[in-house]
């Protein structure tokens, strides 16, 4: 064991810069695919079949990330609480303590059940979509990205919504409320807000922005489109490791997460947006306090975020099934990408594919904005005419 400690601290650097380079690869290759299969939507219009096989293929392509995450980088879980429903439609809030939160919960939600990678979506800030490679596939996935402005942020969450139920797939939303992951700058920021609010300071975490989380809650109760609301602590008992920025430049990464899942019935919300806003504020208030006795064990190895124990489910590892997976898909998807890399020094086809690609790239961003607001345009211009026809017939 300590010999792989060893190895991921002399070559951290490498191992960080060979992550990357395999995302990118791999999701460039996955792109092509993808923008190959757009004439299903735009002039097929086979808008629910195309968004089932998105969901299962692209997610499938995560497992590269999560096999680097489990193997090379060595991170452990521990994740105790409530089951999530991947049947069922829900909400899940989660705090932002670091920039990777929302890529160490694709592995709490694999571990928990694997289905849930094809049933769950993200509202990401909306610079996450130029990403080179990796954000055109979160843009296929139809993630909602967001620019911290309600003029603009708002109608993408209800045209999002509106779209997730009409494609009758039951989506677990997972948003972060404090918008931002925690740093001494944001602290200050969220410092500030209570001071002038008369609220008492947060020590482990950020007060939530509460106007998109009950906008998002009443579109979904709208649509009859939200069955739960998923409480998610995410706690780091040993090594906080901030931004992706540490990840690929040093090969770091938090070696342990843990989790806990407490799952509300949306029976239990109460009904006004000002009383859904304070259930908000309390709710993170005590996830507060949970912090704050997680963080004050002097002894790392014994922090639990169910210190009292008596959780339903507890998940401390991967199945054998899960392991194979994770495996077979990494291999799977690096045989792939050498084999098209391989074409692409010789044969032409191959090469004009990739400009076919980055050609699909500049007209979808152009006119469009990106690949999730085509899919958006598209699918109403669907459904303005099933609903014509209708009303003719």
């Amino acid at each position: 064991m300590w010999i792989i400690k060893v190895f991921r601290r002399l070559f951290g650097p490498l191992i960080g810069i060979t992550f990357a380079l395999t995302i990118f690869l791999t999701s460039l290759f996955g792109n092509y695919i993808v923008t190959l299969t757009l004439p299903f939507v735009t002039i097929l219009h086979r808008h629910r079949e195309w968004r089932e096989i998105m969901d299962r293929v692209i997610n499938f392509w995560m497992i590269v990330p999560m096999f680097f995450l489990r193997f090379v980088f060595g991170v452990k879980m521990r994740i105790s609480g409530d089951y999530i429903y991947p049947e069922e439609p829900g909400i899940i809030i989660m705090n932002h303590r670091t920039r990777l939160d929302w890529l160490y919960f694709k592995l709490i939600i694999w571990r928990i059940n694997p289905w849930l990678m094809t049933s769950y979506k993200i509202a990401l800030k909306d610079l996450l979509r130029y990403v080179p490679g990796s954000g055109f596939g979160m843009q296929s996935l139809s993630y909602i990205f967001l620019k911290r402005d309600v003029k603009v942020d708002f109608p993408r969450i209800s045209r999002t919504v509106d779209y997730y139920a009409d494609m009758k797939r039951p989506y677990q939303i997972l948003i972060f409320p404090e918008g931002t992951d925690k740093t001494a700058f944001t602290t200050r920021r969220s410092n500030e807000y209570a001071k002038k609010n008369n609220l008492p300071e947060l020590q482990q975490l950020l007060y939530p922005r509460i106007a998109g989380f009950v906008h998002l809650v009443n579109k979904m109760k709208k649509n009859k489109y939200l069955t739960y609301i998923y409480d998610v602590t995410i706690a780091y008992p040993k090594n906080i490791v901030q931004s992706e920025v540490d990840l690929i430049l040093k090969g770091q990464c938090s070696s342990v997460i843990h989790c806990h899942i407490k799952r509300i019935p949306i029976s239990e919300l109460p009904e006004g947006d000002e009383e859904l806003g304070n259930w908000l504020l309390e709710t993170w208030r005590e996830k507060d306090e949970t912090l704050i006795q997680f963080y004050n064990q002097r002894n790392k190895s014994k922090r639990k975020l169910d210190a009292a124990g008596g959780s339903r489910n507890l998940w401390v590892k991967d199945s054998n099934k899960q392991i194979f997976v994770l495996v077979f898909g990494f291999f799977f998807w690096i045989f792939v990408i050498c084999t098209w890399v391989w074409h692409m020094t010789w044969m032409g086809a191959v090469r004009c594919s990739l400009l076919f690609l980055f050609l699909n790239y500049l007209y979808i961003y152009t006119r469009y904005g990106g690949l999730d607001t085509l899919l958006l345009d598209r699918w109403e211009i669907w459904r303005k005419r099933v609903s014509l026809h209708s009303h003719i017939v």
